[in-house]
């Protein structure tokens, strides 16, 4: 990736795009982007995990398709640990192999 400085500030910098946190938010995406196509529920990210209408079957092949899509194992213990489907993003993110 190419970078541009100005006075000793990269340009990411001057526009302020270093503070935006695109990681996070492409994860919730592609978190919900999973979710919609292989269950048909359409979430949010401030959508609780317990009112998602995922049967404990669709969590356990959520589980499988979550670790497929981001290299994460998930379990009941992170179901229990996320309230939401954001802070599941959030878990995703912290503990992905690629970040």
């Amino acid at each position: 990736m190419a970078h541009l400085y100005y006075e000793g500030m990269e340009l990411s910098e001057r526009l302020g795009l270093d503070k935006i946190e695109l990681v996070q938010e492409d994860t919730v995406s592609r978190l919900l982007s999973l979710i919609d196509d292989h269950f048909n529920a359409n979430l949010s990210p401030e959508t609780p995990l317990t009112d998602s209408a995922l049967s404990s079957l669709d969590r356990i092949e959520l589980a499988i398709r979550i670790e497929e899509e981001f290299g994460v194992r998930i379990d009941e213990r992170v179901y229990d640990k996320c309230a939401t489907v954001g802070e599941l993003a959030e878990y995703l993110e912290e503990n992905s192999e690629e970040a």
